[in-house]
């Protein structure tokens, strides 16, 4: 690991009054469950992809010009 994220690590582990291993540890699980969660995501898209189940661009576009426009005149 390089020194400035293990300072960082042991900084972090100081002020949680946690070991270096917890904080080390627990940054993994969150990346873990977050990578699980995005893989699992973009699987499930590409079988609704497959399935045929997809949005047109233009669809897209507009929907989203919609919301833009939306919150314009909301902030006026």
């Amino acid at each position: 690991m390089e020194s400035r994220t293990l300072k960082r690590v042991d900084g972090l582990a100081n002020a949680m009054s946690r070991s270096r291993a917890w904080v080390i540890n627990h940054a993994v699980e969150r990346y873990l469950d977050y990578e699980e969660w995005f893989v699992g995501e973009v699987k499930q898209a590409l079988k609704e992809a497959e399935a045929g189940h997809v949005v047109e661009h233009k669809t897209v576009v507009k929907r989203w010009e919609r919301k833009r426009a939306a919150r314009v005149d909301a902030r006026r």
